[in-house]
């Protein structure tokens, strides 16, 4: 609550903020507007069907940002020995560090996600529970892999700039179809790099409902989560303190 009202109270910064993350998402947009204008559909995907995605994939990245921006400071907090106030706190190690930080752009994202389920008519009884669900399922496979990448300098030492690259590329993958890809391709897509998990399975439970697809959403996401918390605590350690002191709220 108190990362959100920091990023939030500088009024100015946070309108331009969202305003520019909302006009790169629908310049995005029309750029697969204009491709299905000259081709109807990518693999039997059609354009409402790029707009649900990219509504998943913007709104949950928006959240992981909003709630869980900590994460993308992980790496260099344990490599600048930064973890050791966070040690000295009663709560939770791992949810404290999430909430440490928060991103105001990411409401520029929500927003994004708002218009987008506007202009697609996404906005029905069927679809609404379904996007919201998928969001926030999208929302904890982001925040996993975060983790999981910017806990690789327990074990690799300061390599921050890969561990933002690695999660980097997760977010440029999720606004894709992972159904252009096959062979080994297409299970890095749900492994590695689960851009599938994020948008890919959402599009298909909203196309075609089925509880076996929900039931493979929810298990990924939760299996994503529990691999998260085990590869941070794994890594916690090998942590070496710096020595230093600070109070956390």
């Amino acid at each position: 609550k108190t990362s959100v009202k920091a990023s939030i109270s500088k009024r100015g910064a946070f309108l331009i903020e969202s305003f520019l993350m909302i006009a790169n998402n629908l310049i995005y947009l029309s750029m697969w507007w204009i491709f299905f204008n000259k081709f109807q559909d990518i693999r039997g995907w059609n354009l409402t069907d790029m707009i649900t995605l990219q509504t998943v994939g913007v709104g949950a990245y928006g959240l992981m940002q909003i709630c869980f921006g900590g994460v993308r400071n992980l790496s260099k907090t344990i490599v600048s020995s930064d973890l050791d106030p966070f040690l000295t706190q009663p709560k939770n190690i791992l949810l404290h560090i999430m909430g440490a930080k928060s991103f105001s752009k990411g409401w520029g994202h929500l927003l994004t996600c708002v218009i987008l389920i506007i202009l697609g008519n996404l906005a029905t009884l069927e679809t609404l529970p379904l996007l919201i669900l998928s969001i926030f399922s999208g929302c904890c496979v982001f925040t996993s892999i975060h983790i999981i990448g910017h806990s690789l300098p327990f074990w690799m030492g300061s390599i921050e700039n890969l561990s933002k690259k690695y999660c980097d590329i997760l977010f440029l993958f999720v606004l894709y179809p992972s159904n252009i890809y096959s062979g080994l391709l297409q299970i890095v897509m749900f492994t590695l790099i689960p851009a599938g998990v994020i948008t890919y399975l959402p599009v298909q439970l909203i196309r075609n409902f089925s509880y076996l697809q929900l039931f493979v959403l929810l298990i990924s996401s939760l299996g994503f989560s529990i691999v998260a918390w085990f590869v941070f605590y794994s890594g916690l350690k090998n942590y070496e303190s710096g020595n230093r002191f600070g109070i956390r709220d």
